[in-house]
């Protein structure tokens, strides 16, 4: 009689199946992962405190700076808007501005619609006490000054689609890669497979 025939063990070495679905994952997470980067990810910006144009207040300016929004109340209502630190701070103080109306930065809140009408920097970072102008067809506009959203500039938005285009590639890169890997994995063991056999 001829003896029983002893089962061949799998190879430990060769991968399963269940990794070019692990790799498919990596893949598609990338590519899904970077509108999530410019869409979904919370812009942020506040309205931060209300001021009253021609009155002082007093603000902590970061070096990111600060956002001064204008309530909005109609396409062609955009007040010309002015702030400036007061005779004190102005001596070791370098103070910027620049004017946001043609970048379309908005938040809302409560039920309205605010639009970021300029940028204020100081040098150094500090907290200063400013007082803010405007000028409106209709009346004295509101105002408030806060955080701007964290995409408000062309550059960090060209970062964050650089951000997502990076993550987008290297998702594919990455799946791709470890499909190939597993693919000549597979094939080298079956070949040894058959090599022992023969």
């Amino acid at each position: 009689m001829d003896p029983a025939a002893t089962p061949v063990a799998a190879d430990p070495l060769r991968p399963r199946r269940i990794w070019y679905l692990v790799a498919a994952l990596v893949a598609v997470g990338g590519v899904l992962a970077a509108p999530a980067v410019l869409f979904l990810i919370p812009a942020g910006g506040d309205l931060g405190q209300r001021i009253t144009p021609g009155q002082p207040v007093t603000v902590h300016v970061p070096e990111a700076g600060k956002m001064v929004w204008a309530r909005d109340s109609g396409p062609q209502n955009f007040p010309g808007v002015g702030c400036a630190p007061s005779l004190a701070d102005t001596q070791e103080l370098g103070w910027s501005t620049i004017s946001m109306r043609p970048d379309e930065v908005t938040v809302n809140a409560n039920g309205e619609r605010w639009r970021g009408v300029l940028m204020v920097h100081a040098q150094p970072a500090g907290t200063y006490t400013v007082t803010c102008t405007a000028s409106a067809a209709d009346g004295t506009p509101s105002l408030s000054i806060g955080d701007p959203p964290r995409l408000h500039n062309p550059r960090s938005k060209a970062l964050a689609v650089l951000a997502a285009s990076v993550l987008a590639s290297l998702g594919v890169l990455v799946g791709t890669v470890m499909a190939v890997v597993v693919a000549v994995r597979r094939r080298r063991s079956s070949q040894a497979g058959w090599a022992t056999s023969a």
